[in-house]
């Protein structure tokens, strides 16, 4: 009898304990290995109305859910999983991010199980980044989604590039907004660092790819340009970590492979090397990390609500008054390292393995995809209680998937 692989063990773990079917989605983290109660310390509605511990839901378990519906969505694309009952599941979650709060196109983080429609009102560039993404790798990559999938994908996608059109604007200081109308944090999506600027056009490039729609490809146009011009400022010696890295190669791809701005394909390849650069730079000593972690790879996250909570240091006024910010505190609970430290190190493996593979003209070489699956191997992945397997496993999945098409061309 063949050895399962590290891969499968962090697909069952992703798809069995991490993905709830009631909403479609895939959670944080766990708290218990009893399958009835490993979702016991996701927040009540009580609490999520009151924004409590603080309006993203950081920490929570629910923080992330849009972030991971996409690379999921992605995922499945690359398993070849796409024509499933669960990738049906996966999109129609995603969608209900976009929907269930009444504000079409705003982009949820996360849903509550006890309800299925409560959620925080503080997304980020990074969920509406993801989001859009996956749907559009759901929309074009699948074979062929059912009509009524397909067409509730399309509007999601209108309604996320109809929002940001509507609320990423000069006198809202190009900022998303939260759902009470007021400014969000980790939500502005332009005059931002290089690494963000074509988050905004990837949204309105995706619109226009699905739908063939001309007003989302001019105002895709409006942003690109000076999108990458500045994209293409960024220092590859500064202090980068994984999460900006894979979703500026994202954002990037989605214009290499779409070819929707073809004049500006030369650069984008131009930014997609620098990218993947930096991320070979950054991968080199997470290896070495994981080859020297001595702590438990498996060790269970504690319930948010008996963490110290530290004020998030944005909020806090120049003289220390006030750590509100638009009348809501941002108190974020504060994980511990024994779970956090190697969680981090997963996730951040598979960002940059992810962000190298996109990159044709950077390959991943052969001992380096050796190393890492020695390393993965020797990790009990079926116990992990975080969801850094889930970008993990996109990663590695993409180095593969990644491989066999240069190979492919290569005959």
């Amino acid at each position: 009898m063949a050895e399962i692989t590290w891969q499968e063990k962090a697909w069952d773990r992703i798809s069995r304990v991490f993905f709830h079917p009631g909403t479609g989605l895939v959670y944080d983290y766990i708290t218990a290995d009893d399958p009835e109660e490993r979702f016991f310390h996701l927040p009540s509605v009580e609490e999520i109305s009151l924004s409590f511990p603080n309006p993203c839901g950081w920490s929570t378990g629910m923080e992330d859910c849009a972030l991971n519906g996409g690379f999921l969505l992605d995922l499945l694309r690359l398993r070849g999983e796409t024509d499933t009952d669960f990738a049906r599941l996966a999109a129609a979650g995603l969608i209900r991010c976009g929907n269930v709060h009444g504000k079409p196109g705003f982009v949820a983080r996360g849903l509550s199980p006890y309800d299925g429609r409560s959620c925080y009102g503080n997304s980020s560039r990074d969920q509406f980044t993801l989001a859009t993404y996956g749907m559009w790798r759901f929309l074009t990559g699948y074979p062929s989604p059912d009509a009524g999938l397909k067409r509730d994908g399309e509007a999601f996608l209108r309604s996320v590039a109809e929002y940001c059109r509507r609320t990423v604007t000069p006198s809202n200081a190009y900022n998303l907004l939260r759902l009470d109308g007021k400014p969000a944090i980790v939500s502005t999506m332009w005059h931002c660092t290089p690494h963000e600027a074509m988050r905004l056009p990837m949204i309105y490039g995706i619109a226009a790819d699905v739908t063939g729609e001309s007003c989302y490809c001019e105002w895709m146009r409006h942003y690109a340009a000076a999108g990458l011009e500045q994209t293409l400022t960024m220092d590859p010696e500064a202090d980068w970590w994984d999460m900006p890295v894979i979703q500026m190669q994202l954002s990037l791809n989605f214009f290499r492979e779409s070819g929707i701005a073809p004049e500006l394909y030369e650069g984008i390849r131009e930014a997609m090397r620098m990218a993947a650069s930096i991320a070979e730079t950054r991968l080199m000593p997470l290896l070495e990390e994981a080859e020297a972690f001595d702590g438990d790879w498996a060790a269970l996250y504690d319930n948010w609500r008996y963490l110290p909570m530290k004020a998030t240091p944005e909020t806090i006024a120049p003289d220390g008054s006030s750590a509100l910010f638009g009348g809501l505190s941002y108190l974020n609970p504060v994980f511990r390292e024994r779970y956090a430290h190697p969680n981090a190190i997963l996730r951040g493996i598979g960002n940059y393995l992810a962000t190298i593979a996109l990159c044709n003209e950077h390959p991943c070489p052969d001992a380096l995809t050796a190393r890492v699956d020695k390393i993965l191997g020797n990790i009990d992945i079926s116990r992990c209680a975080g969801v850094g397997i889930l970008p993990l496993l996109y990663g590695y999945t993409s180095i593969l998937f990644h491989q066999t098409q240069l190979q492919g061309e290569k005959k």
